[in-house]
């Protein structure tokens, strides 16, 4: 048995040796090909070069629970995750103002809806390097019946976190046509 296990022994280790020099050239091929990106021969320019980063997934926690609030029809609860001046823009609407006049406007729309549902598709916490600023994006399917019509969109809500409060909602829609 012993002379099974010093057998192994050196094995093993170079077995170990073998997969840190396969990650060395992992990690070394996945620079080249991202400076490799940067030499893209794009259609269009950009003003500034983007800088994201990933973000800190406690903002995706603060986004989505101020999306539920306004789900159940809590905007007590939605209140608790905005910020005292806040900032929301729609297709043909935008708001800049208080969180309690958002929150009257957001109940009165709320309340024209007889049942909502949110399935969250996905979601993504980046911060610019440059400018310090925090957004979550979300991508998900809203539900909702009005008057017994049900109706489906899917929604991109782009959130601009400061200071673990949201500042800026940046939503945009595009209803789901029924299949025939």
């Amino acid at each position: 048995m012993k002379k099974i296990l010093l057998f192994l022994l050196p094995a093993t280790m170079l077995l170990a040796c073998n997969n840190e020099s396969a990650t060395t050239e992992t990690s070394k091929s996945d620079s080249t090909s991202t400076s490799k990106s940067e030499d893209l021969n794009l259609p269009y320019t950009v003003e500034r070069t983007p800088d994201w980063e990933r973000g800190d997934n406690a903002n995706v926690a603060v986004a989505m629970n101020a999306l539920r609030a306004y789900e159940v029809n809590d905007l007590n609860a939605f209140k608790q995750y905005v910020a005292d001046s806040v900032e929301f823009y729609a297709d043909t609407f935008i708001f800049k103002g208080s969180k309690d006049s958002l929150s009257k406007i957001l109940g009165n729309w709320r309340n024209q809806t007889d049942s909502l549902q949110v399935k969250m598709q996905d979601y993504e916490s980046v911060k610019s390097k440059g400018r310090g600023e925090e957004w979550v994006g979300l991508w998900y399917t809203e539900v909702n019946t009005t008057k017994g019509k049900t109706d489906s969109m899917m929604v991109m809500d782009d959130i601009k976190i400061v200071n673990g409060k949201v500042t800026v909602i940046d939503s945009k829609m595009r209803r789901i046509p029924k299949t025939k």
